[in-house]
């Protein structure tokens, strides 16, 4: 079987940032801009070869992969084939034994929930019910290893997502506040696990856009994790951080803290934070960073404007713009749903 060093950073815990306000939908003319980001005729060579062979794992494994990533660079026409290739090679090797296919199709669809397209949501409950050790579980959230705690985490997630579209707030609400409980239960035991407050900050970020109920205190515990985070970034499991795998994911997380904090209306520390993002070593020079980089210039430029402003959250990058600027190294971020006073 190939490699899957690059699936590593979907198995971490960045994933796309789920907007509950009905994101606009997007199209790979919205990323690419009718430019070819990727080998769009080897991707139909082996897909062909896939379809050719649905009992072939390894042609499953390799085209699925193929298109993941072609997909995370823009090519966002090309998920449903991903979901078909990934989901074929699961059910060719539903234990993982040779490809970790469960693993990657369940973060993958969040590229749908993360819109809240919840078409496949039961199948992501059910990959991540599979993901779940019932001996590990029953070790408690304390004492259970990290990757549990992350399917079980992912897992509850997926179901307040559910039970949002479904019309049952006050549901979606309960389940929102028991995985709190959970991850605060995780961190007393395990202070210095960056991933876990690394999950614990998206999920808060991402709540307290869209759940009116103690949005306040969801956004002040969300900026306590990333700070955490991105002041131990090297704290960071590999893949959760691999920069070859996703060139951006530090500065998306470093602009999520700052917008986070100007929506707080905490200018000073919002303006620290836009800075350390410009100012990132190491950083490769792709379009979404330089979008991201034009970003904290202007809003450094007019913090007063833009201090307290409700309109920041959800945060933007959101959605499958967030899974996109994460990883693509071309592509050019939407910016429909981006608050943003005209001005110097």
């Amino acid at each position: 079987m190939p490699p899957t060093r690059t699936c590593l950073l979907l198995l971490g815990l960045v994933g796309c940032h789920v907007s509950l306000t009905t994101p606009a939908a997007r199209s790979s003319e919205a990323f690419t801009g009718g430019r070819e980001l990727v080998d769009l005729a080897e991707l139909a060579r082996l897909r062909e070869r896939a379809e050719l062979a649905p009992d072939d794992l390894d042609a499953q494994w390799s085209a699925g992969m193929a298109h993941l990533q072609a997909s995370l660079q823009g090519h966002v026409e090309l998920r449903d084939a991903t979901e078909r290739l990934l989901h074929r090679a699961w059910q060719l090797d539903p234990q993982g034994d040779e490809v970790p296919a469960a693993k990657v199709l369940a973060r993958f669809l969040n590229m749908r929930s993360s819109v809240l397209d919840l078409d496949a949501i039961e199948l992501q409950i059910a990959l991540y019910e599979l993901l779940c050790d019932p001996r590990a579980q029953a070790r408690g959230v304390a004492q259970m290893p990290a990757e549990q705690f992350q399917f079980a985490s992912m897992g509850l997630a997926a179901q307040a997502l559910a039970e949002y579209g479904e019309g049952h707030e006050l549901a979606a609400i309960a389940r929102v506040r028991k995985l709190e409980r959970r991850m605060d239960r995780r961190l007393r035991a395990h202070p210095d696990e960056i991933d876990t407050h690394t999950m614990a900050g998206n999920f808060e970020l991402t709540f307290a856009g869209v759940l009116p109920i103690a949005a306040a205190a969801r956004l002040d515990q969300a900026l306590l994790h990333l700070d955490i985070q991105q002041n131990h970034w090297e704290g960071l499991s590999p893949g959760a951080r691999d920069a070859d795998v996703a060139p951006n994911v530090h500065s998306v997380f470093g602009l999520w803290l700052a917008e986070g904090l100007l929506a707080a209306d905490q200018p000073d520390r919002a303006a620290d934070a836009y800075r350390r993002v410009i100012d990132l070593p190491d950083q490769a020079d792709t379009a979404p960073r330089r979008q991201i980089v034009a970003l904290a210039e202007h809003r450094l430029a007019n913090l007063d404007r833009y201090a307290g402003a409700d309109a920041l959250l959800p945060v933007w990058p959101a959605g499958v713009s967030s899974c996109v600027a994460c990883h693509s190294q071309a592509a050019t971020l939407p910016t429909d749903d981006l608050h943003w006073i005209d001005g110097p």
